[in-house]
């Protein structure tokens, strides 16, 4: 606030019972109520600034002024410090902070969050830095700029991204450093040091919430302020704890399948709302391109919405592990030879690649209202791959029909070269996962 072309403190008088005094003061005061923004906010008292003396602003005595103070407090390591306020700076408690990590972070580690897509290219450079065998570095903001890769002509926007990732607590302020000239003599403005909360109190006590829903995680946060302000307005305290309140928190709108693929193969010109039905079922032939292992990952996130660390408990991998078949599965399904079938359609991709083989097609597939599939449709349909389909159609399995016919044989995949017994199982499962609506399978029989 400036009054007279100058900045002034709504802080407190010295002599003021309640004003607090020394750095050991504050920070028993922030471990007491949890946590605490720097400067005033939209909630009255709620502020180190309110707190202190406002004539001992901006002296640059360590002992008495508030703002060298969280030099000392960052540097110590009992508090955290950064922006995590309105994307403004302050301190959160050890105690306080895994209710803001689990909150904020979703319950994703940075790796996970990544994978799923929901972090920035220009987030992860920053966070690389910091990944792995470097999780315990720490970094003055000028290295993290450069050996992030920003610059003149370059990335741009280093501290929105980084005042991003510290509003999602994976980054926060470990302390203040001024340069050293030539002659080692410090000049300048202090300059932050960034390391990762993990780095301060270890990884298990900052994801230690991860176990509960980050709704609760901010709902404790949210109940906690207002016990201590009572009478703040609600989108106050929602503002500053940049948390949205269970009565008023947007509900994510979740896409359909595949409209979700869809957007998330992000190719030009291709979208949900223009996308054909044609153009969907050679989605499904594509996919059936794929490993096992990337099919059953794509179905289960954009089918069952289901999240990395779900579906690695599922398939009994890591969360990160899971990531990575995600990313080999979109990569490959933007292959020129894979993507046409769902770029150019199902139908004329089916046409042209029979005709190319010698392999017959119907001149027209009939479909009941509501079918997604026909008994007429080639066995491509149901998601496997092209070689496959070749060694089925060479013995005159060609369609649903034709393959639901051979199934009943339980050994049906004997003369089919390239076609083992736990392939011909796993065909004979997608029959009746995908199907069993339209088609009526025998039952299974016990394998001789």
């Amino acid at each position: 606030m400036t009054e007279d072309e100058r900045w002034t403190m709504q802080g407190l008088s010295r002599k003021d019972p309640g004003c607090i005094l020394t750095v050991e003061e504050l920070e028993q005061y922030i471990e007491e109520i949890g946590f605490l923004p720097f400067f005033r906010c939209e909630i009255p008292g709620f502020s180190v600034e309110e707190h202190t003396a406002s004539e001992d602003w901006w002296t640059d005595d360590p002992v008495r002024d508030p703002w060298e103070w969280r030099k000392t407090l960052a540097a110590r390591g009992r508090v955290a410090y950064g922006k995590f306020f309105d994307r403004k700076a302050g301190f959160i408690s050890k105690a306080w902070f895994p209710a803001f990590a689990n909150y904020r972070r979703d319950g994703y580690d940075f790796d996970a969050r990544w994978d799923d897509e929901l972090a920035s290219n220009k987030s992860k450079k920053i966070m690389d830095l910091f990944a792995e065998e470097n999780a315990d570095r720490e970094l003055y903001s000028y290295e993290v700029k450069q050996l992030a890769g920003y610059g003149r002509t370059r990335e741009k926007n280093f501290e929105g991204e980084v005042t991003n990732l510290q509003m999602q607590t994976y980054l926060c302020i470990r302390d203040f450093h001024q340069r050293k000239n030539r002659a080692g003599r410090e000049y300048g403005w202090g300059i932050a040091v960034y390391c990762l909360p993990e780095h301060i109190w270890g990884y298990e006590h900052v994801t230690s919430e991860y176990c509960d829903d980050p709704k609760k995680s901010a709902d404790k946060l949210y109940n906690r302020l207002r016990e201590l302000y009572p009478d703040a307005q609600n989108r106050d305290l929602c503002k500053v704890l940049g948390v949205h309140h269970y009565d008023e928190r947007p509900k994510k709108k979740i896409l359909p399948y595949p409209d979700n693929l869809i957007r998330a193969l992000h190719i030009d010109g291709l979208s949900a709302d223009t996308m054909t039905d044609d153009q969907k079922a050679g989605l499904e032939v594509a996919i059936g391109q794929l490993k096992d292992r990337q099919q059953k990952v794509l179905r289960m996130k954009y089918q069952k919405n289901m999240k990395n660390d779900v579906i690695g408990a599922a398939l009994h991998r890591a969360a990160g592990t899971v990531g990575s078949y995600h990313t080999k599965a979109i990569g490959k399904l933007k292959w020129p030879r894979i993507a046409a079938w769902y770029l150019d359609g199902y139908d004329k991709t089916i046409r042209e690649y029979c005709k190319a083989r010698g392999i017959p097609y119907p001149d027209e597939i009939h479909r009941e209202e509501g079918e997604s599939v026909s008994a007429e449709d080639y066995t491509l349909r149901i998601g496997i791959t092209l070689q496959q389909f070749e060694v089925m159609a060479a013995s005159g399995i060609y369609t649903v029909s034709d393959l639901v016919k051979a199934v009943d044989d339980y050994d049906w995949n004997k003369p089919l070269r390239g076609i083992g017994p736990k392939r011909a199982d796993d065909i004979r499962e997608l029959l009746a996962e995908r199907y069993h609506d339209y088609i009526i399978l025998p039952p299974k029989k016990r394998r001789t």
